[in-house]
């Protein structure tokens, strides 16, 4: 059995506004964590705390087609080096999107368990701000 942790949200936005927030840097760090430089297919790239700039999460961007897919080797600090894979599915949904994320390869031991419950956690948070971006500027009338 391979762990993978899948979350599935709506979000009132064109498909095009939600890939923006996943790959322009000033973007992600307004829901997740500012990254150092726009996130573009075959390049690194590392996502730092907004409160000290330490580096949060890094890893490549694998694939993307954009505004439907994008897949990234991910990895933390507790991770010890482990290198996971996050894939963002975008779907055109009435009235906005539907995306999915898709985090997998993670350490299948149980003594690592209470850290795969901690990034389960942190997806679910992180997401759920998504939701409190300026709807304004996530609504598809001004996308």
């Amino acid at each position: 059995m391979t762990l993978t942790i899948r979350k599935s949200m709506f979000l009132p936005a064109a498909p095009d506004t939600v890939w923006d927030h996943l790959t322009k840097a000033d973007l992600l760090g307004k829901w997740f964590h500012p990254a150092e430089q726009d996130l573009t297919e075959g390049q690194p790239y590392i996502l730092k705390s907004a409160k000290d700039g330490d580096r949060m999460c890094w890893g490549t961007v694998e694939k993307t087609s954009p505004v439907s897919h994008m897949q990234w080797s991910f990895t933390v600090g507790p991770l010890n080096g482990h290198m996971t894979t996050v894939d963002w599915h975008l779907a055109p949904a009435p009235g906005g999107t539907n995306l999915t994320i898709e985090h997998s390869g993670l350490p299948e031991d149980g003594a690592a368990y209470g850290l795969v419950l901690a990034l389960d956690k942190g997806w679910h948070g992180f997401l759920g701000n998504l939701h409190e971006i300026d709807q304004h500027h996530l609504s598809p009338e001004t996308a």
